[in-house]
């Protein structure tokens, strides 16, 4: 499984050649976060170079979100604030991405295997999708910057004032728990506040596009990313008075918050070897994070 990640921030981590197999053109990668056992990640490119790539199948779901530049798949243009996702095993069409463009691609399921298809292209499937069922995926294609905001309708009265978009929602069989994955952008309106401390039942990952937020893990700031597992508590946000602030979200299932009410943190202890009035806190068993996201409110304000 993939480790926790909060909070870091994308310009600290270091750039790698990008996991772009059976593409011509040179691209590097940061990784965000990473799954040793089975190649699911997320991750930041840059085309350094413009790159093409013929059409093929992916081994594994994946996503691609363009923040900078222009991406060609087949005829479909995409610009800042597009998106596509295919699971694995569809064809999709041929590409080509301009030089000094900037894309966030997620992968599920699967490592960054491409295999290159010599079939034309009549079976390309341009829409919809569901793979969490037995049912064969499609390929989804949207465009936010075209989409209207839509009330949070995950999130109850508490966190009314927040917007969505959603880009995909894989609503999944019954049996499975609703475990269908959803992607999509949020935004908080200047000056939101939420005071409670949350964790949910899924993960959570989320990239900041705009803005800023602060929280018990550090301030999210443009480039900003988190990978939350399961169960892991987090709160109290406040978002600047300017502009507010907006990401790009992922789960792997329906958002439901269980929350906890008057928290409380005790550290208790001896000092053996050291002086505690001199020495800055230490907290074990933290996440990864970079040093450039702010410091640890150890008191959860």
């Amino acid at each position: 499984m993939r480790p926790h990640v909060e909070l870091i921030q994308q310009s600290d981590l270091c750039w790698h050649p990008a996991e772009l197999h059976a593409g011509t053109g040179r691209v590097m990668q940061r990784n965000l976060s990473y799954d040793e056992e089975d190649g699911s990640c997320s991750t930041k490119l840059y085309f350094e170079t413009a790159w093409d790539r013929p059409a093929g199948y992916h081994e594994a779901d994946t996503e691609w979100f363009v923040l900078e530049g222009k991406v060609k798949m087949g005829e479909q243009i995409f610009g800042p604030g597009m998106y596509w996702r295919a699971p694995a095993g569809l064809k999709v069409p041929a590409m080509s991405v301009d030089e000094g463009a900037e894309v966030l691609i997620f992968r599920e399921y699967g490592d960054w295997g491409f295999s290159v298809s010599e079939t034309d292209k009549s079976d390309f499937i341009p829409e919809g999708g569901n793979t969490a069922s037995e049912e064969p995926g499609k390929l989804t294609i949207c465009d936010s910057t075209k989409m209207d905001w839509m009330d949070n309708i995950y999130e109850g009265d508490t966190q009314r004032f927040l917007q969505l978009k959603i880009l995909y929602h894989d609503p999944s069989p019954e049996e499975q728990n609703d475990k269908g994955f959803i992607t999509m952008l949020g935004w908080a309106p200047p000056g939101w506040t939420d005071d409670r401390l949350i964790h949910h039942p899924i993960f959570e990952e989320a990239y900041t596009l705009t803005g800023h937020m602060d929280y018990n893990f550090g301030r999210f700031t443009p480039g900003a990313y988190f990978f939350r597992p399961a169960k892991v508590k987090h709160g109290h946000f406040v978002t600047g008075e300017e502009m507010g602030a907006s990401w790009i979200f992922r789960l792997d299932g329906a958002l439901i918050n269980w929350v906890t009410l008057n928290s409380e943190v005790i550290v208790k202890g001896d000092a053996v070897n050291y002086d505690p009035e001199t020495q800055a806190p230490v907290m074990a068993g933290i996440p990864v994070r970079s040093k450039s996201t702010g410091p640890w409110d150890l008191d959860g304000q």
